[in-house]
């Protein structure tokens, strides 16, 4: 009885630490909205997927994982404010295999954005 309950919670334990250690370890891109306005939509474009995020609000980041089977390429953003003004552009390079990378793509009052990664 005592060793199955340590096997359950040796494999809960394994099972936690898997899957905090997949959103480590892929890459991401995280959308930070510091223009004051809703992002209605924005669209990120990868070589090999598509990422989406909706109704991003003021003052508020999201982030969403990818897989890092991508061919050599740029970010291609397409961003939608809630007043209308559409925002296109690319910024930074992907590759295969960029482990633990985050692409943060920033879009300021100005509707400027800026790319760290």
């Amino acid at each position: 009885m005592q060793r199955t309950f340590w096997f359950s919670i040796i494999t809960v334990l394994c099972a936690v630490v898997g899957y905090y250690s997949y959103f480590f370890i892929m890459p991401s891109v995280e959308i930070n909205n510091q223009s004051g306005q809703l992002l209605t939509r924005a669209e990120i474009n990868l070589p090999k997927s598509n990422l989406v995020f909706d109704n991003i609000k003021p003052a508020q980041s999201l982030r969403i994982h990818h897989s890092n089977d991508q061919a050599d390429g740029a970010y291609i953003y397409h961003i939608k404010l809630s007043s209308g003004e559409q925002v296109e552009g690319r910024c930074g390079a992907i590759s295969s295999d960029q482990y633990m990378k985050v692409q943060t793509i920033t879009i300021n009052n100005d509707h400027q954005v800026s790319c760290t990664d």
